[in-house]
């Protein structure tokens, strides 16, 4: 349905399976504590690695949006958000632009991580991503397939 409705072409579409993908398996470590992340430095790269991909999924998929609206594209990923919330995609910047600014301490991978936060995000903002999702869904399903 969603496939044939947008120019959401396969882009956003594979974009979408892989952030589900990359949940699933942070999902599948249910959760964690400060201490699995001290004792643990692979599963804290392992979660470090699938949130950072997660994120520029998402930042990826509004620069999409944003050109299949015909916008100047964002030079940011805060802006990408902000574009995307403009144009009635996405509800709130709040969770979406912290989500950003984890990812930008990630990249450099020079700065340690403060495991706190990690062990929040996990515990408590994956489904942060998964409103994303919907919010994605929602916006081609009701810009796209209801004009046609």
């Amino acid at each position: 349905m969603i496939k044939n409705a947008l120019q959401m072409s396969g882009v956003i579409i594979k974009k979408l399976n892989v952030l589900d993908q990359a949940l699933d398996e942070l999902k599948s470590l249910g959760k964690i504590s400060v201490q699995d992340l001290k004792k643990n430095w692979l599963l804290k790269k392992a979660i470090e690695r699938n949130l950072q991909i997660i994120v520029e999924v998402l930042i990826d998929i509004c620069q999409r949006v944003i050109s299949l609206n015909k916008k100047a594209p964002a030079t940011t990923g805060k802006e990408a958000i902000t574009k995307c919330i403009q144009l009635g995609m996405l509800s709130s910047e709040d969770n979406y632009i912290r989500m950003v600014q984890f990812r930008n301490i990630v990249v450099p991978q020079y700065e340690e991580i403060d495991m706190e936060i990690l062990a929040g995000i996990m515990n408590k903002r994956l489904g942060d991503f998964t409103k994303f999702k919907e919010e994605v869904l929602n916006y081609a399903k009701n810009k796209f397939i209801s004009s046609q």
